[in-house]
C-alpha cells in the first residue's frame, strides 16, 4: 500500500470538528433536504477522511468503454484519490456465469471480493466514478442488497474531485484481506416475474433509465421514462439539490404507496435512479438487475416504442 503518512495529521485535527456521520453540509431551516445525507459525502469530507482506516475507498471508473481492462487499471494508477482500491465495474462485480451479462455476483463471489478488498461489515465504504457515480450506483446498491448500510457514494465522483483541486495518488493500493459476511434483501432486487406482473399492476410503476433515444427506440410496456444524468449538475456531476430532484421526478407523479422498479441496459443506470429515489424518501424500490440484457434475450417479451 502506497505510503500515506501525511495525511494523519490532517484526518486527527478534521476529526474533532468534522465527526463521521456530517457527510453533508447543514441545511438551512425550513430547506428541502436529502432523505439519507449520510449516504452522500462530498469532497471536504473525503479529504479529512483519507487517513481513517475506518474506511474503504473504492474506485470504480472507465466500465466497459474503456478495452482492454488492462488500460482500465492503468488509467486508474496514473491518478486517482489517495487511498483507493480500483475495482473494475464491469469484469469483478459481474457473475461470470450469469445467464445475461453484467448480473451481481452471486452471494459467496461477493463475499470473497468484499474480503480482497479489505471490506468486513464494520468498514465504511466510499464508492466514486468518473462518470457521476452512474457506476459507482451498482455496488452501492449491491452493498446494500448484501446487508451492508454503511456504504456512501461521492458526490461528483472523481470529476467534481478534480474540479474542487483535491490530492490524487499514483500506483495502485492493495489492501489486507478482510472478511464480509452478507444478509440478503431480497426486497431490493426485481426478476423477470417481478417485472412482467408490474405490466398491469397499477401499484408498481416501471422506470426505464436510459436516455429519451433509447427510450423510444424500445422499452419495457408501460414504463415510465427518467434519464439517469438529468438528476446530476452537468458541470460537475454533483447530484441536483432535493428541492430541484423533487421537481424532476414529479413529472412521473409516483405515489407514495407505489412500488418503484428501476432499469435500464444492464442495472447500472437503474441503481443510480434507485439512489436518487432513496434520496428523496422514496424506499419502496427495486432494481431490475439483469435489465435489458435479459429482456432483449427472449424474444416473445413484448417492447413498447415511442
Amino acid at each position: 500500500m502506497l505510503h500515506r503518512v501525511w495525511y494523519v495529521g490532517l484526518f486527527l485535527l478534521a476529526a474533532a470538528v468534522l465527526p463521521l456521520a456530517a457527510c453533508r453540509p447543514i441545511q438551512a431551516p425550513g430547506a428541502p433536504a436529502y432523505a439519507h445525507p449520510e449516504a452522500l459525502v462530498d469532497t471536504e469530507w473525503l479529504t479529512a477522511h483519507l487517513a481513517d482506516p475506518a474506511v474503504r475507498i473504492l474506485d470504480m471508473r472507465d466500465f466497459i468503454a474503456v478495452d482492454p481492462k488492462a488500460r482500465r487499471l492503468a488509467n486508474y494508477e496514473a491518478g486517482h484519490i489517495p487511498g483507493a482500491v480500483y475495482v473494475d465495474s464491469a469484469d469483478e462485480i459481474s457473475d461470470p456465469n450469469g445467464a445475461v451479462p453484467y448480473l451481481m455476483l452471486t452471494q459467496p463471489d461477493f463475499e470473497a471480493l468484499m474480503g480482497r478488498l479489505g471490506i468486513d461489515n464494520n468498514t465504511t465504504v466510499v464508492v466514486y466514478d468518473d462518470a457521476g457515480d452512474g457506476f459507482a450506483a451498482r455496488l452501492w446498491w449491491a452493498l446494500r442488497y448484501y446487508g451492508h448500510e454503511d456504504v456512501k457514494l461521492l458526490d461528483g465522483g472523481l470529476t467534481k474531485w478534480k474540479l474542487d483541486d483535491r490530492p490524487l495518488e499514483t500506483g495502485a493500493n492493495t489492501p489486507l484481506p478482510a472478511t464480509f459476511t452478507a444478509q440478503v434483501h431480497p426486497e431490493l432486487l426485481a426478476d423477470l416475474d417481478d417485472v412482467l406482473q408490474a405490466i398491469d399492476d397499477p401499484a408498481v410503476v416501471l422506470v426505464d433509465s436510459l436516455d429519451s433515444g433509447s427510450y423510444r427506440s424500445g422499452h419495457i410496456p408501460t414504463a415510465l421514462h427518467l434519464f439517469v444524468m438529468d438528476n446530476l449538475d452537468a458541470a460537475d456531476k454533483t447530484l441536483l439539490p432535493p428541492a430541484k430532484l423533487a421537481e424532476l421526478w414529479s413529472t412521473l407523479d409516483l405515489k407514495p404507496g407505489q412500488h418503484v422498479i428501476t432499469y435500464c441496459g444492464a442495472g447500472y443506470y437503474g441503481a443510480l435512479n434507485l439512489f436518487v429515489l432513496y434520496q428523496l424518501g422514496h424506499e419502496n424500490a427495486s432494481l431490475y438487475d439483469a435489465s435489458l440484457m435479459e429482456w432483449w434475450t427472449d424474444p416473445p417479451l413484448p417492447l413498447e416504442t415511442d
